[in-house]
């Protein structure tokens, strides 16, 4: 993937199995989220592949995005809808059945059902997150894209959110995520792969990772590794 002169990823290949939870790190301008707008079908890459459940993102994107989630460190909410109006109308464009039952099965799942009937511009930075979530996987997505998604979030809601991706993934959803914040990362994903300088420099499962080092810093582990 090039922006005119200047490559962004360089000979990336990247296999991501069902069921797999993968965090990817690297340093701002690595290429994380130039990778996480590819695969979501936001931009076409230079050249290059990219596949989810057999579908090519280029030559079939509404298949992909039909199969997608997103969450991010932005909500993609409507302020002046209600809670239930947001979740209803994302459920209605992926034509959900039963939409009702599934948007209050989502609100009291993630504990905003008495909130339902209130504007999304009075929900607190913790509870948006938590409408965010349902408004990814409302139409039960089975691959969870989540860019940043600790971003701003309390102790509270990130614990929250740590449980939500690892119920995801055994319940056999795929997540992608992108994270500085990886003394959570390392709670919720079994494998790390390390972005530097457009290159994929560290590909490893979890269980082969000195968790404490690569919280202090993993981007000197990755190139540790990679010598």
């Amino acid at each position: 993937m090039a922006y005119e002169t200047r490559r962004v990823l360089d000979q990336i290949d990247l296999r991501i199995p069902a069921g797999e939870s993968l965090c990817l790190c690297g340093a701002n301008g690595a290429g994380k989220s130039t990778l996480m707008r590819i695969v979501a079908g936001l931009l076409q890459p230079t050249d290059g592949t990219i596949r989810v459940e057999g579908h090519d993102i280029c030559k079939n994107p509404q298949a992909v995005k039909a199969i997608l989630g997103v969450i991010s460190h932005k909500s993609m909410l409507y302020p002046d809808l209600t809670v239930a109006e947001n979740l209803a109308f994302v459920a209605q464009l992926y034509g959900v059945p039963n939409r009702q039952k599934r948007v209050s099965q989502l609100l009291e799942e993630v504990g905003l059902a008495g909130y339902r009937y209130d504007k999304t511009s009075i929900l607190s930075r913790g509870m948006l997150q938590r409408l965010a979530i349902c408004r990814a996987v409302v139409h039960q997505p089975k691959v969870l894209l989540a860019d940043e998604p600790f971003t701003g979030l309390d102790t509270q809601a990130c614990r929250h959110l740590v449980e939500v991706l690892r119920q995801f993934s055994d319940n056999g959803g795929t997540v992608i995520m992108t994270t500085h914040e990886t003394n959570y990362g390392i709670q919720c994903c079994d494998r790390f792969v390390v972005l530097d300088n457009t290159k994929l420099i560290f590909d490893s499962p979890a269980e082969k990772i000195d968790r404490e080092k690569f919280i202090q810093d993993y981007l000197s582990y990755a190139r540790d590794s990679h010598e």
